[in-house]
């Protein structure tokens, strides 16, 4: 094996894994993360992909479903930061509702998902999804910066409809225990 064959076979694929450049370092991980799941899956049939089990959310309508959380979360901040006087601080409180939201699930409480983000296309493409959904943590990834740039970051810049108004690191730490959740799911529908 040549030198060049070597850098193809092993050192590209390598460094897809680390490819990530999210300057957040916790949206880098979740990037990550995100990557991961997608290659696990990747060698799944589509059949397998839009397969649902008992009524419930098939693995491509649940990565939909996570995408476009995360989508409506970056147009509502976006929209909501546009008025900055309008921006309030975080009620402590909505530091315990997290805590509260996650005790919940894990006895087993079941949520039912606003309609704007549980409304699904009829065909979801895997691949695109997974293109469109780094672009949006590219595009979320710019928005940090200008947030912490602006010193909006700490303010409340999303609604969240159980959670209340929350800032960006209880956003992140939403979209990062949301993923997680999830991923169990989908993690069954795969077997």
């Amino acid at each position: 094996m040549g030198i060049i064959e070597f850098i193809q076979k092993y050192w590209l694929n390598w460094l897809k894994h680390f490819n990530v450049s999210m300057r957040n370092q916790r949206l880098n991980r979740l990037e990550e993360e995100r990557i991961k799941l997608f290659e696990n899956l990747e060698s799944l049939s589509t059949e397998k992909l839009d397969a649902s089990v008992n009524g419930n959310w098939s693995i491509n309508q649940i990565l939909y479903h996570l995408w476009v959380v995360e989508t409506s979360s970056i147009k509502y901040i976006q929209k909501k930061t546009k008025y900055p006087d309008s921006l309030v601080s975080v009620s402590p409180l909505n530091y315990l509702k997290p805590k509260i939201l996650k005790l919940l699930l894990a006895f087993g409480v079941k949520l039912k998902a606003p309609k704007i983000v549980s409304a699904f296309p009829e065909k979801i493409d895997f691949h695109k999804l997974n293109k469109e959904w780094k672009n949006s943590r590219e595009s979320l990834d710019q928005l940090i910066v200008e947030l912490k740039e602006k010193n909006f970051d700490k303010k409340a810049i999303l609604r969240h409809p159980i959670l209340g108004r929350i800032n960006l690191t209880l956003a992140l730490d939403f979209f990062d225990f949301h993923f997680k959740h999830h991923q169990k799911a989908i993690n069954l529908l795969k077997k």
